[in-house]
């Protein structure tokens, strides 16, 4: 007898009478409180005691999958998936459970595959999408991305867009100025932020008409930004236009999600929990309008970084063209299918050498 707390479970039988009053859903309930204490050997105790008394239940089986998974059973755990996909070809939650499981597996392109197609049947599965993106840019996340820049580039003066919790305005703890820029940082977690930060709350456009470079910055230039407000173009490119301004010849700017994974994310209109809006739509624009920018796209979750480089704040092509510009981009659909890059934008690795090759 295991005198061990953790491998102790009750019998089948007893399991079956303690909760003889549950429904299905009660008992994948309390599995799934087992699952999340840890208790991988319980939770699938109760999933099979259950099961094997007839209850046929897909996310009772999905359950005890992932019990087993969690225990290190990784060939039942798949082979109990494979089993409610075979009666259930397109249940989500089982293409999903069984993408993680590959994943972990290092087999990345078949949970590529199961993820869409969790994602054609619950185009907002949750999870799906950030478990996609993680598979189709893997590598440090764009938030230890950014950090690394900000050990890379050592910027004096930094000025984001868009600051939400404060989590990446706190990275910029060596600049002399740090400013955040956001209409309605309510989730902002001021513990976060360095004694050089200042936030701004006010939206981006009555910012840059309300306040100048010197006043902000004592009459330095941005060495580094980050825009990463409102999800539709035209905000985006009005605030590029402003911190170039603002901007140093060896400054450098970067855009955060310009990189849908998939159309349903980049639409106008919010149609998912995951969703990166139009911004797509400032590359082809820099591209053609500005082409003496460099762009550089870093391959990093949730949608990707771009490092904009060779500034020029007297340019004023983009300002002039504004009207142009928004007839001819408005209403542009997104172009590409699913898990596709933008053309003609260099793309470097997520690495410190893909890095440095960026920020040359």
């Amino acid at each position: 007898m295991s005198l061990d707390p953790a491998s102790f479970v009750l019998p089948a039988a007893e399991i079956r009478r303690s909760l003889s009053r549950a429904s299905p859903g009660d008992v994948v309930l309390i599995a799934q409180h087992c699952l999340r204490i840890g208790s991988y050997a319980y939770a699938a105790a109760i999933c099979r005691a259950f099961s094997e008394a007839g209850m046929d239940d897909p996310a009772l089986r999905l359950t005890e999958a992932a019990a087993l998974f969690g225990a290190g059973d990784h060939d039942a755990a798949l082979a109990l998936v494979d089993t409610v996909l075979g009666r259930w070809p397109e249940h989500p939650g089982a293409a999903f459970y069984k993408a993680q499981m590959l994943a972990e597996r290092g087999q990345p392109g078949a949970a590529r595959e199961l993820l869409l197609g969790a994602i054609e049947t619950f185009p907002d599965f949750p999870g799906a999408q950030g478990a996609l993106a993680t598979l189709f840019m893997p590598g440090p996340y764009y938030r230890d991305v950014l950090s690394r820049i900000h050990r890379l580039l050592g910027p004096a003066t930094y000025l984001e867009i868009g600051v939400e919790t404060g989590a990446t305005l706190a990275l910029a703890r060596a600049a002399r100025i740090a400013v955040g820029v956001d209409p309605d940082p309510r989730p902002l977690k001021r513990e976060l932020l360095p004694a050089n930060a200042r936030v701004f709350e006010e939206e981006s456009a009555a910012f840059f008409a309300g306040h100048a470079r010197d006043e902000v910055f004592g009459g330095a230039f941005v060495d580094l930004a980050f825009i990463d407000g409102m999800h539709w173009y035209e905000y985006a490119l009005a605030d590029f236009i402003n911190v170039e301004r603002w901007s140093g010849r060896d400054s450098t700017i970067l855009l955060h999600d310009c990189v849908p994974l998939l159309p349903l994310t980049a639409e106008r209109q919010r149609r998912s929990k995951f969703w990166v809006g139009d911004l797509w739509k400032l590359l082809p624009i820099l591209r053609e309008y500005r082409p003496d920018l460099r762009l550089s796209i870093v391959p990093t979750a949730p949608s990707g970084l771009v490092v904009v480089r060779g500034l020029d704040p007297s340019s004023t092509v983009l300002s002039e063209r504004l009207a142009e510009i928004r007839e001819r981009y408005h209403d542009r659909p997104y172009p590409h299918g699913a898990l596709a890059w933008p053309d003609g934008v260099s793309i470097v690795d997520n690495s410190e050498a893909g890095l440095k090759r960026a920020l040359a």
